[in-house]
């Protein structure tokens, strides 16, 4: 039997008429090869022509690898002689490397201690090269580049390799002297699927330059991949030597085994193994086409197709060789006889057979596609474990027998479609549930993260939309008692400018019909798409959780997730809710405690002028003592005194009243602030007026405000500055103008207040005034000892303690911010590297409401 078969294939390999082959490069004549009592190798004759790649097959011990040695020179013939060009090889090995023939052994025979350019020169070292490392990686690198080998870094230890990276090394190394044979022993058996690619991509670049190759392997689908021809030994005989193009990879497999190579059940064993083999490492997707391209190979018929179950119908899924005519009808199909043969496999659930479909009623409603060119069919249903999931339909030549085996073999086919679709079926389940965890565990990471919730918001609705790959979604809040004021508090979609309309009207009737439980509600809308929507109880009121489709595709299947991101925003409301309520808890907390101790310093700072007042009138007022006149003068002034006061705190509380309820009037007029400044500084006491520098440019604009209220300002910051630093303080004011405009009067601060335009004052990067002109930059800057440190958070706060004795009631700075808000402005607290800087900003001119009429002239 193993014979016949020899015969056979040693027959097939060359062609009647074909041109005379050219001299061989390595021929082996009758080697024998006897260790002790055993033949490993009986009597091969083998010849290799240049440029040729030969591949050596054979199971286990069939005398593959004690073949390579007699052609390596490692191993002498018992009998028989091998020769390279006409010339016996000699039986030393390196006398064979220096006739041209290079091996990669197996085990491949690195140095793994060594880096790679060592092992790639190892033996072949120059003395120059070796004095200069950088020219022996150069080499090195060189010599790789040429074979086309990805191994950049030359220094790189062999230990650190890939199982590829070592095989493309050893193959490096084997071709640095480019010999005119390379025998490769097993080059990817130990690899995997990548690392095999590259040794293979190597081979053909090395075939492609013209070496000649011989090719030990066990990998038969590599052998036909990279041989011109195969070479099998069994019991170390050659049984089969035959060009690739001649024979079938089951009959290489029935001569390594001694089996027939024409036994048709071994051939669609083999084909079988081989599908399951691609359908394991194939995409999904590609499934249906590589089971219908085996089963015509297994049938000898090129031309089939499959239809899937979708609904009610049949829709082809894949084909091979059809006719474009009858595909194109076939495209859908319905079950029954308007199916034809498809259809009423399907409906049947059975097999149809027709062996002629000009005459046969299954073919009737599709005949006249086939008419004159005979053919028949048989169609196969396609079940899996409870369903009916397509129909195979196969193409014969008409009047052709579709016997048992036939039917058989399409029903084997059969179950690995059913096996591919539930598998494409379960990815697919297994990929949405995967984009629900990761769109769920998204939205989490969102609203449970340091993103304020408006912001937060906006991002969890995207990736809700991109999880659902829905074309909408938003979150709507509709007041239980105005639905039609429905209002989107969040959205993702296409369309920059907002929800749909109709987006918003499902989620005002779903609030309007159905209780906030959180439940998902499918709903057509008029478009043929659909929209899911969730309802939930929320602190601000029900809200409703919306999401469209333009079809219907997708609707149903993404319940869960909206129920999932309907409970998630939820649990994100209710927290800042929570959140929201816990900080105007603490922030009344704060008032109440500011409010007490305000009152407990307020009521401490009346009395005492009070005391002081009632004191002097009481003595005046003693009928019984005779004051002279110096102490009459004396109590009366300082009755006035204390009067005078008593005013300023009752002032200063009706003043930080208005403007904590916000109802601060102003009487705006065009004021000159030079005369504005020039005033303040003349309400101080002579000596300390005498302290404060007013610096105003020429040519300041007049402002819009309120003379007296700006009055008010500056003389508390100028007392302040005076009366709570040690003597000698002096305090400048510094005016300039801002804005589109060159700064007027935009010089540095010199003296104590230097520097202090780069400190990070308390509201730096506050916007600017309300109106859109230019502003006036007043600041205030004293060389004293600055602010205490527990002023500095909250400098423009009701002072709850005495800053020192001369402290009034602590209002000064609240009621001087109030003022410069009410006009526009904004105040703010400096950091100089001395002392205490203000800076006010002003807006020359208000626009809205506040704005000054347009005829009425400037100052």
């Amino acid at each position: 039997m193993v014979d016949t078969g020899s015969a056979h294939l040693a027959g097939s390999a060359h062609l009647a008429g074909s041109p005379a082959p050219p001299e061989a490069l390595l021929s082996v004549r009758g080697v024998s090869v006897r260790f002790g009592a055993a033949m490993v190798v009986d009597g091969v004759d083998l010849e290799i022509r240049p440029g040729e790649v030969v591949a050596l097959a054979g199971e286990n011990g069939a005398g593959k690898s004690t073949l390579v040695r007699c052609i390596a020179g490692d191993v002498a013939p018992t009998s028989g002689e091998v020769l390279l060009d006409g010339k016996r090889i000699p039986d030393v090995p390196g006398a064979v490397a220096r006739r041209g023939v290079a091996v990669v052994w197996q085990d491949l025979a690195l140095c793994d201690n060594l880096d790679v350019a060592s092992n790639l020169l190892l033996g072949r070292e120059r003395g120059r090269v070796l004095l200069s490392d950088t020219r022996f990686h150069a080499r090195a690198k060189a010599l790789l580049a040429g074979l086309g080998i990805p191994l950049p870094d030359t220094t790189r230890n062999v230990r650190s390799l890939s199982g590829g990276q070592r095989q493309l090394l050893a193959v490096a190394r084997a071709m640095r002297d480019h010999p005119r044979l390379l025998v490769l022993d097993e080059p990817t058996a130990s690899l995997g699927v990548k690392e095999s690619a590259q040794v293979e991509e190597l081979t053909r670049a090395l075939r492609g330059e013209g070496t000649t190759i011989l090719l030990v392997s066990h990998d038969i689908d590599q052998m036909f991949r990279i041989a011109d021809r195969i070479v099998v030994l069994r019991h170390g005989r050659l049984v089969a030597d035959a060009a690739t193009s001649a024979i079938h990879p089951d009959d290489v497999v029935a001569a390594m085994s001694g089996q027939e190579p024409d036994t048709s059940a071994r051939r669609q064993l083999s084909r079988l193994h081989g599908l399951v083999d691609r359908l394991a490492s194939a995409d999904p997707s590609s499934s249906l086409a590589l089971i219908l391209s085996a089963l015509g190979g297994a049938l000898g018929a090129p031309q089939l197709c499959i239809h899937l179950v979708e609904g009610s119908t049949l829709r082809a899924a894949a084909s091979q060789g059809m006719p474009a005519a009858l595909m194109r009808a076939w495209a859908e199909l319905p079950f029954g006889v308007g199916g034809g043969p498809v259809g009423r496999a399907a409906a049947a659930g059975e097999a149809v057979a027709d062996s002629d479909a000009r005459t046969s009623a299954a073919w009737a409603p599709y005949r006249y596609l086939v008419a004159g060119t005979g053919v028949g069919s048989l169609a196969v249903p396609v079940t899996g474990a409870d369903r009916l999931i397509g129909v195979i339909t196969v193409l014969l030549a008409a009047n052709s027998r579709t016997d048992r085996d036939a039917l058989d073999l399409v029903t084997l086919y059969a179950g690995y479609a059913a096996s591919a679709v539930e598998r494409e079926r379960l990815l697919g389940e297994v990929t949405a549930r995967n984009r629900v965890l990761e769109t769920i565990r998204e939205i989490l990471e969102t609203l449970a993260g340091p993103v304020p919730l408006e912001k937060g918001l906006a991002i969890a609705l995207q990736a809700l939309r991109d999880g659902l790959q829905s074309d909408e979604v938003a979150l709507v809040s509709v007041p239980a008692d105005a639905l039609n004021d429905a209002e989107a508090v969040g959205w993702a979609a296409s369309n920059a400018t907002g929800p749909s309309a109709a987006l918003v009207h499902t989620a005002r009737s779903v609030l309007s019909g159905v209780r906030c439980d959180g439940a998902a509600v499918p709903v057509a809308d008029s478009k043929d798409g659909w929209h899911l929507a969730v309802t939930f109880s929320a602190p601000g009121g029900p809200m409703a959780l919306v999401a469209g489709w333009d079809h219907l595709s997708g609707a149903p299947e993404g319940a869960a997730l909206m129920e999932d991101a309907a409970n998630s925003l939820r649990l994100a409301l209710e927290r800042a809710e929570s959140e929201r309520a816990h900080q105007e808890a603490s922030a009344l907390r704060r008032s109440h405690q500011l409010q007490r101790g305000f009152l407990s310093r307020l009521s401490h700072e009346l009395r005492t002028p009070l005391t002081a007042i009632r004191g002097y009138a009481s003595s005046l007022l003693q009928p019984d003592v005779t004051w002279d006149g110096d102490s009459e003068q004396r109590f009366l002034t300082r009755i006035a005194a204390e009067s005078s006061r008593l005013g300023r705190l009752v002032d200063d509380l009706l003043d930080f009243s208005a403007i904590e309820s916000g109802v601060l009037r102003l009487q705006r007029d065009w004021c000159d602030l030079r005369l504005v400044l020039d005033a303040a500084a003349a309400c101080l006491p002579p000596a300390s007026a005498a302290r404060v520098d007013v610096d105003c440019p020429a040519g300041l604009p007049a402002v819009w405000a309120d003379h007296d209220r700006l009055e008010q300002v500056f003389v508390n910051l100028m007392d302040n500055a005076v009366r709570h630093n040690p003597p000698g303080t002096r305090v400048r004011v510094e005016v300039k103008v801002t804005g589109a405009g060159t700064p007027l009067g935009a010089g540095s601060l010199t003296g104590a207040g230097a520097g202090a335009g780069a400190g990070a004052g308390v509201g730096a990067g506050a916007p600017p005034g309300k109106g859109a002109l230019d502003e006036v930059v007043v600041t205030v800057v004293d060389d004293g000892g600055g602010v205490p440190e527990e002023m500095v958070a909250t400098p423009f706060e009701p002072r709850g303690q005495r800053r020192g004795p001369t402290a009034g009631a602590g209002l000064g700075l609240s009621i001087s911010k109030g003022i410069v808000d009410a006009h526009g402005g904004r105040i703010e607290l400096g950091r100089p590297s001395r002392g205490t800087l203000f800076r006010i900003h002003l807006p020359i001119e208000l626009a809205g409401p506040d704005a000054p009429p347009e005829d009425l002239p400037r100052a």
